[in-house]
């Protein structure tokens, strides 16, 4: 074989070499970009597969009694909370208001005067205004609405049973230790031909109750005897009605 011969021959097999190499290189390439390719896809599997614990740990934590603390952190819980404490105030606005029960005598306690009462001069033949105050001594609040019954024992024996006046009654709530009033209108007796009762004790009951407190005259004089009039100057006003 010639020198020419050989040199061919060495081309060609190095020629051939490059492109086997070559052509490895390329498969391997492919190899290479078929995995990258499979990588999102499992990525993907992988973010699914966390969607779907998620999910049924919230499940497991709306119906398990076991993740009810955890659900207990989350916004819904917080704002249950929020509208129980908001309900309780509600609820306790809405006793203060007008739900309360009614006020009873054992739950009150009643004295002479007022900052509108005065002192009645019974020394007057004009008539003459007394006020009686009332008491919330309970623990909780109570209602209080209409006309007290009011009598005077005198003290030769008689009595003088008040009529009402024709004011409404307006209702009134009183907290613990909370007072209200009511007035009597008097028509003090100044002449001794008058019939008229001396007072000495006044028998007080508070509206829709049937016991009574009695509270000594403190103001002395008489008071005119009108019963059966048409329209006597002695009566009794409302609570809470001036």
């Amino acid at each position: 074989m010639s020198h020419r011969s050989m040199l061919r021959r060495g081309r060609k097999a190095a020629v051939a070499t490059v492109i086997a190499a070559a052509a490895l290189s390329l498969t391997a390439c492919q190899s290479g970009k078929s995995d990258a390719a499979g990588a999102p896809s499992a990525a993907a599997s992988a973010d699914s597969g966390s969607d779907s614990d998620s999910g049924s740990s919230a499940a497991q934590g709306s119906g398990t009694p076991a993740a009810g603390p955890k659900a207990g952190q989350g916004s819904s819980s917080n704002g249950s909370g929020a509208a129980a404490r908001n309900g309780s105030k509600a609820s306790n606005a809405s006793g203060n208001g007008g739900s309360a029960a009614r006020c009873t005598t054992a739950a009150l306690r009643a004295g002479w005067g007022s900052s509108g009462g005065g002192v009645p001069d019974m020394h007057s033949d004009a008539q003459q205004t007394a006020a009686v105050w009332l008491k919330n001594t309970g623990g909780r609040n109570c209602t209080i609405s209409g006309f007290p019954g009011v009598q005077i024992k005198g003290s030769d024996g008689g009595s003088l049973d008040l009529p009402r006046s024709s004011k409404k009654p307006v209702p009134v709530v009183l907290k613990p230790g909370a007072t209200t009033a009511f007035t009597l209108r008097l028509l003090p007796s100044v002449s001794s031909g008058d019939k008229k009762v001396e007072p000495e004790m006044v028998l007080i009951t508070p509206p829709n109750e049937k016991q009574h407190f009695q509270l000594k005259w403190p103001y002395g004089g008489a008071i005119l005897d009108q019963s059966g009039a048409t329209h006597p100057g002695t009566f009794v006003n409302p609570v809470n009605v001036p």
